[in-house]
């Protein structure tokens, strides 16, 4: 009978799910023994590690007996201000004095997963999981990125205090003897109405633990709110200040020892052999120098500088497939040669633009353009670096990552040992931008570590070594056409894209059982294929590009490139059909009053129908990613022939709700200054199978005497919230480029500015 009830079980799994589950766990199939049933269990399963004393009401708040608050926050703070928003969430239900809070990182457990980031859809552990969810849970998907952050906690965070606040109640009523209506909770206490009489949250919360919610509280209204929507003071601003913040880097301790990482000096060439391993030795201060099976060296030393100058000094030999060495000419001819074939999927097709195309009429006007964006790289402030030391059996790591869950996999892989003898002590993140959620120096960590046990190793790539081994954002080509009818409407628009996969890419070193073919990823076309825009006839495409380069998520992934080709065609199209660019896309966004009312906030915001000034020139840009709107207008002086001055950015948000205006004011400007050097600067490139650039002098950043002034302006949305860390990138780029259609009549179809002959003071 049991096994009967066990195949019934299985059978309401999908292969897909099936499949899938047993290949991400890697320990057989997850329901093996007692299906449903243990990953239920399983996902509730926390240990509370390094939260302190007191007492866990649920896997997210502990509460000493001294009424301090510990809240685990789950997501990598890497400049983005999460440890202090997720931390509102939950004290805005719970009920506690901010100054009263300390908030810490977690290990890798299961409650603490992003579902969001894999299904793109909300779910809720107190509402209830379902299979997939399940799933990511039970792995556990413990990652920060995609602007999912509060996309995901915006209700689960919420109910995790409002369901202990309602235990803490039930608590004190017990004590007093009362009914439960008799209480409320206020400042980090319990409160008897009938005699003001209180009790502090530390006295309740070992009697508190004991009660289990049967029923979600209810959550407060938002006129309610006394946290949430507030510029709350970030909680790591402080020791970023005085200099007590921990980064990855700043990891010391006495006899700790330093691992510099050595490439092959080839893309997509391993590192086979070292030739002067006995010559390395003999250098101050070297311990080791070790060849990995992932073909990449170490030399080990007692300080940073002494074992990056002898891994300088490794000779090795390294080999590839037998495949030519890469080149940009040869990306460039494969990207166009792509570009210019059938596309391998169609994502978007509305109407039927290959008819328009044919039927062209006389009083139609055809446009046609072709775009290009460069390779970029991360360029994190902070090299990639992670600190491990294995001893006695058991690994301690301190790594800033944006994924515990899959450091922890890498460690458990690289060296050798169980999960459940590895910690995971997640640092600030000196930038991360998606190359730190990589697994490639975390695994180079635990190389080292096993190479010399009993010893804290840290592992660092120079910033020449950061820079030429990247995980890239993908160099693209795209072909666009455009029809604008009699009457000055968008009638058609296709666009065709050439470029690497992202997500297989990506996928395939983080978490391979679920990389897609390029054919089925999904956000290949982001950027292109979910904006707002209400065209009749509308279709978007992609080709794939096979090349031995890593790419990666980058800021935005793939509406930083897709929005800089959509947004420009969109002002292309505007200007064939002599009408103002704002107006323009007013007009497709009929029906769609959240995306009107950001237009008509940034023409308001930016004087966008009075010019004044006639050196003054103003380019404007909007796109929808991550459950956000931004559009933003460039506003530039011109000073020369190809010379200008950016002096201001205007930029209008939608995120739905709000939970701290400064902390989207500042996610803003940051990703207006990110696409900003992006569009400026950035390229990576290729010589004779070599990268090129190499530092901040030829791969450069946006300078403070050339960055605008912003200006940000937060829509006051009553909607389920959306991301901010990446939506103000994306515009950037095209709102620049198109100011300089604007002021030169030179329409700019390639990046970066730099190599064009545009120089900006």
């Amino acid at each position: 009978m049991e096994n009967n009830k066990e195949k019934r079980k299985l059978g309401k799994w999908s292969r897909r799910a099936f499949i899938g589950a047993g290949g991400l766990v890697g320990v057989g199939l997850v329901v093996g023994v007692g299906g449903y049933v243990y990953i239920g269990k399983a996902i509730k399963k926390y240990s509370g590690r390094d939260m302190g004393d007191g007492h866990s009401l649920n896997a997210w708040i502990r509460i000493s007996p001294d009424n301090k608050i510990t809240l685990a926050v789950a997501r990598a703070e890497m400049g983005q201000g999460v440890t202090t928003s997720v931390a509102q969430l939950i004290a805005e239900e719970l009920e506690v004095n901010w100054e009263d809070i300390t908030v810490m990182h977690p290990q890798p457990e299961s409650p603490y997963s992003n579902t969001f980031l894999s299904t793109n859809r909300r779910s809720n552990p107190f509402v209830g999981y379902d299979m997939m969810d399940k799933i990511l849970a039970f792995l556990p998907l413990i990652a920060t990125g995609g602007s999912t952050t509060i996309i995901d906690a915006w209700d689960s965070m919420r109910y995790a205090g409002a369901t202990a606040r309602e235990m803490l109640i039930s608590a004190a009523s017990a004590q007093w003897g009362i009914d439960r209506s008799k209480c409320k909770a206020e400042n980090g206490y319990v409160i008897n109405m009938d005699t003001n009489e209180k009790l502090s949250y530390g006295a309740l919360s070992e009697s508190a633990a004991q009660y289990k919610s049967d029923k979600l509280p209810k959550l407060k209204s938002r006129s309610e709110f006394k946290v949430v929507g507030k510029p709350i003071r970030r909680n790591d601003i402080p020791a970023k200040v005085n200099g007590t913040a921990k980064f990855g880097l700043d990891i010391k301790t006495k006899g700790m020892l330093y691992a510099a990482v050595k490439h092959a000096n080839k893309t997509g060439y391993a590192i086979t052999s070292i030739n002067n391993e006995t010559k390395i030795l003999k250098m101050p201060g070297v311990k080791k120098v070790v060849l990995t099976q992932y073909g990449k060296a170490l030399v080990i030393a007692d300080n940073s500088w002494r074992a990056m100058n002898a891994s300088k000094a490794l000779s090795v030999t390294e080999e590839n497939d037998g495949s030519d060495p890469i080149t940009s000419a040869y990306l460039e001819q494969e990207l166009n040669r792509i570009v210019n074939e059938e596309p391998i999927a169609t994502k978007l097709d509305i109407g039927d633009v290959g008819d328009t195309i044919s039927n062209l009429s006389d009083e139609e006007k055809l446009i046609e353009a072709t775009y290009t964006a460069p390779y970029l790289a991360h360029a994190c402030l902070e090299p990639m670096n992670a600190t491990v030391i294995i001893k006695d059996g058991k690994v301690e790591s301190w790594i800033g990552h944006q994924a515990s869950s899959v450091a922890h996999t890498i460690l458990a892989e690289s060296t050798g040992i169980d999960k459940e003898n590895i910690t995971i002590n997640i640092t600030f993140l000196g930038g991360g931008f998606g190359r730190r959620s990589e697994p490639d120096f975390v695994r180079l960590a635990g190389a080292a570590a096993k190479a010399m046990p009993g010893v804290m190793i840290q592992t660092i790539f120079s910033r020449e070594e950061d820079t030429r081994n990247d995980m890239y954002r993908p160099g693209a080509v795209c072909k666009l056409k455009g029809i604008i009818d009699k009457d000055g409407n968008a009638k058609s628009l296709s666009a065709n894209l050439a470029i690497q996969s992202v997500e297989q890419n990506a996928l395939k070193r983080i978490m391979p059982a679920m990389a897609p073919s390029p054919k089925a990823a999904k956000i290949t076309l982001e950027g292109i294929d979910n904006q707002p825009y209400s065209i009749p006839n509308h279709r978007a495409s992609f080709g794939d590009l096979q090349v031995p380069i890593q790419v990666g998520f980058w800021r935005s992934v793939s509406h930083s490139q897709n929005g800089f080709f959509n947004e420009s065609f969109i002002d292309e199209m505007a200007h064939t059909a002599n009408k103002d660019p704002l107006l323009f896309r007013l007009s497709m966004v009929q029906g769609k009053p959240r995306y009107t009312n950001v237009l008509n906030k940034l023409a308001q915001i930016s004087n966008w129908r009075t010019k004044s000034d006639p050196n003054v020139f103003r380019g404007i840009a909007m796109l929808f990613s991550y459950s956000s709107i931004v559009a933003e207008v460039a506003e530039i002086r011109k000073v020369g022939d190809k010379e200008f001055k950016i002096e201001n950015y205007y930029c209008v948000i939608d995120c739905g709700n709000i939970v701290n205006p400064d902390t989207i004011k500042a996610q803003m400007e940051s990703g207006i200054i990110f696409g900003l050097t992006a569009a400026l600067y950035g390229e990576i490139t290729w010589k004779d199978g070599s990268i090129v650039q190499s530092n901040f002098h030829d791969y450069p950043m946006l300078k403070l005497k050339t960055t605008p002034k912003i200006h940000v302006e937060i829509m006051d949305v009553d909607e389920l919230p959306g991301g901010v860390g990446e939506p103000a990138t994306p515009p950037a780029a095209p709102a620049l480029t198109n100011a300089i259609y604007m002021a030169t009549g030179e329409r700019i179809r390639s990046l970066p500015l730099s190599k064009l002959g545009y120089s900006f003071v």
